[in-house]
C-alpha cells in the first residue's frame, strides 16, 4: 500500500491484514490513537477507522449512534463509570461496534518505519500481533475476533 490512505472509506473493504499493513507498511505516516486497556498493553489503532466518539456511561452492552444500537467491546478500567465509545467501522454497516475506552485516546502522527513487528506470541485471539514503537510495545486489535465475539458475522 502506498503512503497514502483513500479519502473514500478505505474501511468498507478492509480486511484484517490489510488493518495490520495499515500499521505497518514501511513508507509514510499514519495517524493512529494510542488506546490504554485496562490490564493489557496499550491498543495502536488507525484514526480513519474510527467513526465517532461519543462520551457514554461504561457499563452498557450497547451504544446508540445513528439510531442503531451498537454493541460494544470494553477496554476501559471497570471501575470507571463513563468513558468514550469509539465507533469502529466494519466491512459492512452491520458490523461497526463501539469501542469503550477510559477517556478519549491520545492521537499521534507516526512514521509508519518507526512502527515495528515485536516477537511476542499472542495469546489473548483479541489480538492480532504486537508491535513496538520506540521503547513502548502496542497490541494491534484482531477485529474480526472481536466482532465474533460480540455476535457479529463478519
Amino acid at each position: 500500500m502506498s503512503g497514502k490512505i483513500a479519502n473514500k472509506s478505505v474501511l468498507d473493504q478492509i480486511s484484517q491484514q490489510e488493518l495490520h499493513h495499515l500499521i505497518t507498511v514501511s513508507t509514510g505516516f499514519i495517524d493512529a490513537y494510542i488506546i490504554q486497556c485496562y490490564g493489557k498493553v496499550a491498543m495502536l489503532l488507525p484514526q480513519n477507522i474510527v467513526l465517532s466518539a461519543l462520551d457514554s456511561q461504561t457499563h452498557v452492552s450497547s451504544v446508540e449512534w445513528h439510531d442503531v444500537k451498537l454493541p460494544v467491546y470494553a477496554v476501559n478500567d471497570p471501575a470507571k463509570e463513563t468513558g468514550v465509545a469509539l465507533v469502529i467501522e466494519g466491512d459492512e454497516v452491520d458490523q461497526r461496534f463501539a469501542l469503550m475506552c477510559n477517556e478519549m485516546p491520545k492521537s499521534v502522527r507516526v512514521r509508519i518505519s518507526e512502527v515495528v513487528d515485536e516477537e511476542m506470541t499472542v495469546t489473548d485471539p483479541m489480538v492480532f500481533q504486537y508491535v513496538r514503537m520506540g521503547e513502548q510495545t502496542f497490541q494491534v486489535p484482531n477485529v474480526v475476533q472481536i466482532q465474533a465475539s460480540l455476535g457479529i458475522n463478519s
